[in-house]
């Protein structure tokens, strides 16, 4: 299938596909005798799956060892670790994003409760 369709059919730009292959993440495809890109099938799925593990939060290079798994034909309880490590860094990051939360709010309550002109937030009375 040509470059456009793959495009179509999975939503990524040509740059991003051309990117996907520098970094070995897809197949570099053939030629055909006109000259054009020729992917194969198989193109569609590890793009979707590349796209599926970006919204699990995995970086490009642990996509790549994703990857790897299947063509070293490794047993699905490791892929099964490498994702529960994952969703532990990805609970620790939401643990901290909600004490961001907590010191915002605090910090938006302090303000709304005084009437001073100088704000207080910058130092010292945070309480």
């Amino acid at each position: 299938m040509k470059t456009g369709e793959v495009v179509t059919r999975t939503g990524v730009d040509r740059e991003t596909l051309r990117f996907y292959e520098r970094k070995g993440l897809i197949a570099k495809p053939e030629k055909n005798n006109s000259g054009y890109r020729e992917y194969p099938q198989t193109t569609i799925a590890q793009i979707e799956f590349i796209k599926k593990a970006k919204k699990g939060g995995f970086s490009l290079e642990e996509i790549s060892n994703l990857l790897k798994l299947k063509t070293e034909g490794v047993s699905c309880r490791q892929g099964k670790t490498i994702a529960q490590e994952k969703l532990l860094e990805i609970n620790s990051k939401i643990n901290s994003l909600k004490d961001m939360k907590k010191i915002l709010s605090e910090f938006i309550k302090a303000c709304e409760s005084t009437r001073e002109k100088t704000c207080h937030l910058s130092f010292g009375d945070t309480k």
